[in-house]
């Protein structure tokens, strides 16, 4: 992943939002409208708490309510944890995997909410530069295709693969056949 790469570049800028004394039934039809797993709880006009797709489960399914009865405050994850525009791809990873959240509402200075990251975000700019790298490496000089890829005994993914008996198969199964 590119580490410098701020996450205005890829942060989704129309967040589904709702105020906090919403019903969680007119909620999750919004969420639905979005195509999205969660809902950022503004008060103010300033977010304030989040409701994802797990809150739906641990506080409203597992215990049995009625969504038309549960109000988005009651059930909000809060404090928020917030990045800014210029927050590294790198550092909002960082602060999802110690946090253990998979989305990051991005707030300006002013803290005005101005788009979210995901986890799924982050990981297609990952694949997307991992794609790029493979492009690169396959138009490098020497390349060749059996170098790398899944092994035709195991499956296991290698980057050196060997040609043998007609299968591209990784030098731990190689071993199997000596």
């Amino acid at each position: 992943m590119e580490a410098d790469l701020p996450v205005k570049e890829i942060m989704t800028r129309e967040v589904c939002v709702e105020f906090k004394d919403e019903s969680l039934l007119n909620a999750s039809r919004k969420m639905i409208e979005y195509g999205v797993g969660s809902i950022v709880v503004i008060e103010n006009g300033r977010p304030v708490g989040i409701v994802t797709e797990k809150d739906l489960i641990e506080k409203v399914i597992s215990r049995n309510k009625l969504p038309s009865d549960v109000m988005l405050k009651d059930i909000m994850s809060y404090p928020l944890v917030t990045i800014t525009p210029a927050t590294s791809l790198r550092e909002a990873a960082r602060i999802m995997l110690k946090k253990g959240i998979r989305r990051l509402p991005v707030v300006d200075e002013m803290g005005n909410l101005v788009g979210i990251v995901t986890d799924n975000d982050i990981l297609r700019v990952s694949l997307d530069i991992g794609e790029l790298a493979r492009l690169i490496t396959e138009n490098s000089i020497g390349y060749s295709e059996e170098l790398y890829g899944k092994c035709e005994k195991c499956g296991r993914f290698s980057d050196n693969l060997i040609e043998h008996n007609g299968l591209r198969i990784c030098e731990d199964c190689l071993e199997t056949y000596e």
